[in-house]
């Protein structure tokens, strides 16, 4: 009788029964008893239970399971090597993913298992598309790829439940295989069983379903070396991931794993740039920029150092920019012609960005230098400019090729706004810099320049615009 549980009130005490319970002892073999030979699983006292029985109608609703939303899988890359602290790296990655998708107006789950992470999602919800979606995930530091996929899930293949796991996976790589199809198009499987004991190999899945593949849609060639399209099975221990689009996302760590600093952006293609490669490092970034007198929130926000700030700030999640004028440095140095004007100038800005980056809590300033790139970025510049301030002073584009960080600035949405018509401060504060400094003479010519230096840093700071750009602080 079907749905009922079966026991022996007389227990079996002969070594028949015992060697029989011994051999069964394995829990696939156990359901195959249940299943396959019900009367001796009643000799044996094995209880049938319901979940064991064969049922073929949630075939079908299992595949419009997968069918019916948006599952996106998500791998990351170094973080997983991290040690003891992998667990707040991942947070954070949890974190800054569901703040992206806020920023889209959606609240889907994103939940995390050994290896990846999944984002649930219908297949649309307030106007948000499923390419909207994607295109945030590509955004966002830490991520390693990401891909829309199917989830199935399996009885762990074992003899009871082998047929429907298979049965189920097949139909649906059928479906994908079918999707994808292209004329003269070459195809590959790529399986990988992350359930180590599960009955078969990665290699033996590979081979199984690419003959499915072959024998049941219009593809008729393989290509194990460069696939037109590579179909990937990714099997777990509840449940296989299926998908053919395999998307590369930014790498790095989440922002917020690794501190504060404060960039010194300018209107140049340079600076963006270094103050992407921060937080792709997990840096939280603030920004400061100068500008020849104050502005009002409504005039910085006309400037295009503002549009680079919130281009910037879909990858930092969040950034504050900060505008300042140099008006009051600019009055002081009238007052005396110098060689050294520009040099000043950076060692000035260093000065005020440090004074403003401890308010913020920030532990390093960022610059766009890149070494000999222009007069001003002489080694011997950097240092004396680096001297000026007791915070570190981070250049990570200082071994760059120009045609290196041009290229990134394409990339990342910042080259065409960086080139547009603009009057950098440093270009106005001298036109023919000198290439060679040295700390001690710039500092004794700030004494005669600058007596009360600290009262000129405050004087700056006090006429400063701060507007936030991007999502949100993390």
């Amino acid at each position: 009788m079907e749905g009922v549980s079966f026991s022996c009130e007389t227990p079996f005490s002969d070594l028949r029964t015992t060697a029989l319970r011994s051999a069964f002892r394995r829990e696939s073999l156990w359901q195959s008893v249940r299943l396959r030979f019900p009367a001796l699983a009643v000799a044996a006292n094995i209880k049938l239970a319901p979940s064991a029985r064969r049922d073929d109608s949630f075939l079908e609703m299992d595949r419009e399971q997968a069918t019916a939303e948006n599952t996106i899988l998500i791998h990351y890359g170094e973080l997983g090597l991290k040690g003891h602290n992998q667990r707040e790296f991942r947070r954070r990655l949890r974190d800054n993913i569901r703040a992206k998708l806020r920023r889209l107006g959606v609240n889907w789950p994103v939940e995390e298992t050994k290896g990846f992470l999944t984002v649930h999602g219908p297949p649309s919800e307030s106007g948000v598309s499923l390419k909207q979606a994607l295109d945030a995930l590509s955004e966002i530091f830490g991520i390693a790829w990401f891909s829309c996929a199917r989830r199935l899930p399996h009885g762990r293949f074992t003899v009871a439940s082998r047929d429907d796991d298979f049965a189920r996976l097949e139909g649906c790589l059928i479906e994908l295989a079918n999707e994808r199809a292209g004329a003269g198009q070459t195809f590959a499987v790529r399986a990988n069983r992350a359930e180590k004991t599960l009955p078969f190999t990665s290699t033996e899945l590979d081979k199984r379903l690419g003959a499915v593949v072959l024998r049941e849609t219009s593809w008729k060639k393989v290509n194990l070396t460069q696939p037109d399209v590579t179909f990937h099975v990714d099997v777990r221990h509840d449940c296989t991931f299926l998908f053919a689009d395999k998307q590369r996302g930014p790498g790095g760590l989440p922002v917020g794993t690794a501190g504060r600093v404060l960039v010194l952006l300018s209107g140049g293609i340079d600076s963006p740039v270094g103050a992407y490669l921060m937080a792709k490092r997990g840096c939280q970034v603030d920004f400061i920029h100068f500008t020849v007198t104050a502005e009002t929130p409504e005039q910085a926000r006309q400037s295009k150092v503002w549009r680079l700030a919130q281009r910037l700030g879909d990858f930092t999640l969040g950034s504050r920019l900060y505008v300042v004028p140099y008006t009051y440095f600019d009055l002081a140095l009238m007052r005396e012609k110098v060689d050294y004007d520009l040099v000043l100038f950076r060692r000035f800005v260093a000065r005020v960005a440090e004074q403003l980056a401890g308010q913020l809590r920030a532990q390093a300033l960022v610059s766009g230098d890149n070494l000999s790139q222009v007069a001003s970025q002489t080694l011997s510049n950097l240092v004396a400019t680096s001297r000026a301030a007791e915070m570190p002073v981070l250049r990570p584009l200082l071994g760059f090729d120009k045609e290196e960080i041009i290229a990134l600035a394409k990339k990342i949405g910042t080259y065409e706004i960086s080139i547009e018509p603009y009057k950098d401060c440093c270009a106005l504060i001298s036109q023919h810099p000198r290439t060679s400094s040295k700390h001690e003479r710039l500092a004794a010519l700030e004494t005669r320049l600058f007596p009360d230096y600290q009262s000129l840093i405050q004087q700056t700071l006090a006429e400063a615009v701060c507007l936030e750009s991007g999502l949100e602080t993390v």
